[in-house]
């Protein structure tokens, strides 16, 4: 054979042995490397169908949180004959007036809120209840009889409207374990709030030497009590009724809040015992700018607390930042 036909024969040869050379390499990348080939058809699919994305400019202005900052104007307070006296900002946190807020003092029917805090943890609103033999202890009422029955909201609004003693007796006898244990939850409560000024004996605020609380504890459970929705709604009741649960009996209940809806007032609770004097812990916003006052062991606990919630939002403004 002439060397012409065997230089050609050879070069189909080793032509032909490099195509086998070559699918033999790219077989073995796709078997060692299936991970990478998928990753680089899947970026190839999804390049091609995504949509365009748009650049933000360098210099466009990111936008940061608001902040609040509260300007004291420096106007001179209201005396108080108030023993203690307290304004704060729910917003901020900001303690806006203080007189003797560590004092340890009778809360009164102030006691209730705590009353339906730690009820609410326990009780669901349509659950029904009986009134014991119990629970008929005097003073303030809403007017319910011995083996009445009423739901769980009927008595939270004879409690913290009415003041209803009975109500407040009525729930910590039903409450699992009795009274005791109800009230061994409402000094828990205290425990969880980090309170170092409070301990109660009983649901209702009765005066008691071992009952006591301070106005700027009764502040923080205040403030837990209006951030329910629930309680908030009850507290800014002007005057509801409510029927026993088997329809016998009417009860007309009206707030003893007398400040109640004036000028943005929002609550929450009274209380007036021999030894606490005029309790009344209040909750008002204007302007946006929700402030709870306390005044306590009073002679004009409304006349106090009006001053007060007037002078802050004169003394005090809200500026953005």
């Amino acid at each position: 054979m002439p060397d012409k036909f065997k230089n050609i024969q050879f070069q189909k040869y080793g032509l032909y042995l490099y195509s086998i050379l070559i699918l033999a390499l790219a077989q073995l990348f796709l078997i060692t490397a299936p991970k990478a080939v998928g990753l680089v058809e899947t970026k190839v699919a999804f390049l091609g169908n995504q949509p365009q994305i748009k650049v933000q400019p360098l210099d466009k202005k990111i936008e940061l949180p608001k902040i609040i900052e509260i300007i004291d104007k420096n106007i001179p307070p209201p005396e108080f004959k108030a023993h203690a006296v307290l304004a704060k900002d729910l917003e901020s946190g900001k303690i806006l007036f203080e007189k003797n807020i560590h004092n340890r003092l009778s809360p009164a029917s102030t006691t209730k809120i705590m009353t339906a805090l730690v009820a609410q943890d326990s009780f669901k609103a349509g659950e029904v209840l009986k009134v014991p033999e119990g629970a008929l202890v005097g003073g303030s009422s809403m007017g319910v009889n011995i083996g009445e029955e009423l739901t769980f909201r009927s008595l939270l609004y004879g409690m913290l409207l009415n003041s209803g003693n009975d109500a407040a007796y009525t729930i910590a006898l039903n409450y699992p374990g009795g009274f005791e244990a109800f009230v061994s939850k409402m000094n828990e409560k205290v425990q969880k709030l980090n309170l170092e000024d409070s301990h109660f004996q009983n649901p209702a605020g009765f005066d008691s030497d071992n009952h006591y609380s301070s106005a700027y504890d009764l502040a923080v459970i205040s403030e837990a009590a209006v951030k329910d929705p629930y309680l908030s709604k009850i507290v800014d009741t002007k005057e509801t009724s409510i029927l026993a649960y088997d329809k016998t009996k009417l009860h007309n209940l009206k707030n003893l809040n007398k400040l109640l809806s004036e000028d943005g007032i929002l609550g929450i609770k009274t209380g007036t015992t021999e030894k606490a004097g005029e309790n009344f812990i209040g909750l008002v916003e204007r302007n946006g700018h929700k402030v709870l006052t306390v005044v306590l062991s009073s002679t004009d606990r409304f006349g106090e607390t009006k001053n007060l919630m007037d002078w802050v939002y004169r003394n005090y403004s809200w500026e953005t930042k």
